[in-house]
C-alpha cells in the first residue's frame, strides 16, 4: 500500500516535470519564432553584420570614396556610433546618411557634396576623437557633423548602467532556454524599476551625466572640436534621442540641454533631433523591434530630412568648397549676403581678379593672384568708422587652407590689440599669439606670448591608442586616467626602464624649476646620484607621480578646469593611491606659486 503511494507520487512527479519541460521547450520555440530577424539587436549580431554589411576599403559602412578629395566638391563627414552605423538597416542606401546624402545632391542636381559615414556600434565620444585623427582628417572634410547618442558619453568606473540590469534567472543549458530566460529576466527588471526598487537604463545615463563622466565627455568634445578649429574645418553637433517616451516625460531632456549649452557656450551650431524632429511622436514606429531601440526606416528618414533642413543652405552656392574655410558655418548656412555675392563672382571663373563688397559694418576684400585667394573680412561697430576685427585668409586656388591672422582692436578705436595666426606647414599647424602695444613715441610694439604647433595623427600600439596632437605633449586620455588613478594599474612606470624613468625625472625637474619646487626635487636637482640611492619602487612612485602632475598640467593647458578640479577632489575624497594624492597636492601648491608652468 506505502509501495503503491511512493509510485504515484513519483510518476505525478515525473508527469509534472515532462509537463514542465514541454512548456518551457514550447514557450522557447514561441519565442524564437516570434524573435524576427530585427529583434534583439539583431542588427549588432554576427550574423547580421555577415549577411547585410559591407566595409569599404578604409573600413567603415560607406561606399568608396578616395582620400583626396575631388576639386569644388563639398564634403561632409558624419561621426556617429550604431544609429549612425545602421544597426538592423540592411541596405547601406537606407541608412540615414545614405539617404542624406540623396536629399543634398538631388537638390538642384548638385552632385558637389558628399556625405560620408565614419561610425561603428559601441562607438564612443572617445572611439569619434580617435577615428577622426585616424582617418577623418585624411578625407579633407569641409564640414564635421558629430551624430551624438546618449550613451556615447564615456562611463567612469564608478558607474556601469550594464550592470543595473539583474539577472535573476539562470540561463538553463540543458533545455536551451536562453531566450526563455532573457524574457523572464527583462520582465522582472521592468516590475522592479516600475515599484522603484531599482534604477532604470535612463535613470542610470541621468546619473553619469552628473558625474565625472560628462566632464571626461566634454574634454573629449573639447579637443575634437580644438583639432576641428585649428585646421578651419567646420564642426556641428546633433543629438539623437532615446525611442522611448517621446511625449513630455522623455527620461533624458538633462543630458540633452547639456549638450546644448556645451555647443551654445562653444559657439557650435547644434541639432537637437527630438525637439525638431521626433517629439510626441510614438516610439513604436521609430524603432526596430519592441527590444531594440535603433532607428528603423521611419526614423531615419526623420534624421535625414530633419538635418536636411539645416544643411539645405549648401547647396545654393556654386563655389562653397573654394571660400568656406574663410567664413563660420553660421554665415554659410545662414547665406550672408557676401557669401553670395563673393559665390557669384567667383563662379564668372576669370573675369575678375580683386573686387571689395562693403556694407555699413562689414568690409570683405578678395584677391587672386596665379596662387591663391587672399579673402581679407574687417568688422566694424556701427558708427561705421571704430574696427572691431580683422581675419585675413589665404587659400589656395582649389580652397585649401594656407594660413589666417585675425586682428582684434581695443574699444572704441582703431588700435590693435591682439593678434592670433595660424598657418600651415607641411602638415603641422603653428598658432601663435601676439600682444601689440604702443610706445610713447606711437610705434607699435609686437610681442610674442604664446605659440603651439598641432600635428594631427595617431598612433596605435598593442596596449593603447595615442593622440599626436600638440608637439612635445602627450594627450591626457581621461579614460585611461580614470583606470589608473582609481583602480591603480598600468602607471606610466611599467613602460618605461628604470634608467629612463631617472632621465625623465631629472629633465622635469630641471628644465621646470618654478613648478617642481619640493624639498626633494630640489634636493635632486642639485645631487642626481640621489636618485640611486633609492630602491627601483621609489624611483617608479617619484616618476609615476611626476607623470600625473604633468598631466594634471596638460589638462589646464587645454581648459579642462571643470574636468580636473572634480578628478582632483574625487582623489582626495577617495583615497585611491599615494601616487595620486601626492599628484593633486602638487597641483594644488602649484596653483599657489608666484610663476607655475
Amino acid at each position: 500500500m506505502k509501495f503503491n503511494y511512493l509510485k504515484k507520487k513519483l510518476i505525478n512527479l515525473a508527469i509534472f516535470t515532462l509537463s514542465l519541460i514541454i512548456c518551457l521547450v514550447l514557450i522557447e520555440e514561441v519565442l524564437i519564432f516570434n524573435s524576427s530577424e530585427s529583434e534583439d539587436n539583431y542588427g549588432l549580431t554576427k550574423e547580421f553584420q555577415e549577411k547585410y554589411v559591407r566595409y569599404n576599403k578604409h573600413g567603415y559602412r560607406d561606399y568608396e570614396y578616395s582620400l583626396k578629395k575631388p576639386e569644388g566638391v563639398f564634403r561632409v563627414l558624419i561621426l556617429g556610433d550604431s544609429q549612425t552605423f545602421g544597426s538592423g538597416i540592411k541596405n547601406l542606401e537606407e541608412t540615414w546618411v545614405k539617404k542624406l546624402e540623396a536629399k543634398l545632391q538631388n537638390e538642384r542636381r548638385n552632385e558637389s557634396i558628399e556625405v560620408l559615414s565614419i561610425s561603428g556600434p559601441g562607438w564612443n565620444s572617445d572611439t569619434h576623437l580617435y577615428e577622426l585623427f585616424k582617418n577623418g582628417f585624411k578625407f579633407n572634410p569641409d564640414l564635421v557633423i558629430l551624430a551624438y547618442y546618449h550613451n556615447d558619453i564615456p562611463f567612469p568606473i564608478s558607474v556601469n548602467c550594464n550592470s543595473s540590469e539583474r539577472k535573476v534567472v539562470t540561463n538553463i543549458n540543458i533545455f536551451q532556454s536562453y531566450k526563455l530566460s532573457s524574457f523572464i529576466d527583462f520582465r522582472i527588471n521592468r516590475l522592479l524599476e516600475k515599484f522603484g526598487e531599482k534604477p532604470s537604463y535612463p535613470d542610470c545615463l541621468n546619473q553619469v551625466y552628473d558625474s565625472i563622466g560628462w566632464q571626461m565627455n566634454k574634454f573629449y568634445l573639447d579637443i575634437m572640436g580644438l583639432a576641428l578649429s585649428v585646421q578651419k574645418i567646420h564642426f556641428m553637433i546633433t543629438v539623437i534621442p532615446l525611442i522611448h517616451k517621446l511625449d513630455n516625460s522623455y527620461p533624458l531632456l538633462g543630458p540633452h540641454e547639456k549638450l546644448k549649452e556645451f555647443a551654445q557656450q562653444r559657439n557650435l551650431e547644434f541639432l537637437d533631433f527630438y525637439e525638431e524632429g521626433f517629439k510626441n511622436l510614438d516610439a513604436n514606429n521609430l524603432k526596430i523591434s519592441k527590444t531594440d531601440h535603433h532607428l528603423n526606416h521611419n526614423a531615419g528618414d526623420i534624421v535625414a530630412s530633419t538635418l536636411f533642413s539645416k544643411l539645405k543652405s549648401l547647396t545654393n552656392y556654386k563655389k562653397l568648397s573654394y571660400f568656406n574655410k574663410a567664413f563660420t558655418l553660421k554665415e554659410i548656412l545662414n547665406e550672408d549676403s557676401s557669401l553670395i555675392k563673393l559665390d557669384s563672382l567667383l563662379n564668372k571663373q576669370n573675369s575678375i581678379n580683386s573686387f571689395i563688397i562693403n556694407s555699413e559694418t562689414e568690409t570683405l576684400q578678395v584677391t587672386k593672384d596665379s596662387n591663391q585667394f587672399l579673402i581679407k573680412k574687417t568688422q566694424k561697430e556701427r558708427n561705421g568708422r571704430d574696427l572691431i576685427f580683422s581675419l585675413e585668409t589665404k587659400l589656395s586656388l582649389s580652397g585649401d587652407y594656407i594660413s589666417q591672422e585675425q586682428i582684434s582692436f581695443h574699444p572704441n578705436s582703431t588700435t590693435p590689440k591682439l593678434r592670433e595666426k595660424i598657418y600651415k606647414d607641411s602638415e603641422a599647424y603653428t598658432q601663435t599669439f601676439e600682444r601689440i602695444e604702443t610706445d610713447s613715441n606711437g610705434k607699435q610694439i609686437t610681442t610674442q606670448f604664446r605659440q603651439r604647433k598641432f600635428q594631427f595623427g595617431i598612433e596605435v600600439n598593442k596596449n593603447y591608442k595615442k593622440l599626436n596632437l600638440e608637439a612635445g605633449i602627450d594627450f591626457p586620455d581621461p579614460k585611461w586616467l580614470d583606470k589608473w588613478v582609481f583602480q591603480d594599474i598600468q602607471p606610466p612606470s611599467i613602460h618605461s626602464s628604470i634608467a629612463k624613468q631617472k632621465e625623465v625625472i631629472i629633465s622635469m625637474i630641471v628644465q621646470n624649476p618654478n613648478t617642481y619646487n619640493t624639498p626633494y626635487d630640489i634636493k635632486i636637482a642639485k645631487h642626481p646620484e640621489y636618485l640611486d640611492q633609492l630602491s627601483n619602487d621609489d624611483i617608479s612612485q617619484i616618476f609615476d607621480e611626476m607623470v600625473l602632475f604633468e598631466t594634471f598640467l596638460v589638462l589646464e593647458r587645454y581648459r579642462a578646469n571643470d574636468y580636473l578640479n572634480l578628478l582632483i577632489r574625487l582623489i582626495e575624497k577617495s583615497k585611491p593611491s599615494l601616487i595620486a594624492l601626492n599628484a593633486a597636492e602638487r597641483y594644488r601648491n602649484s596653483l599657489l606659486a608666484p610663476s607655475s608652468g
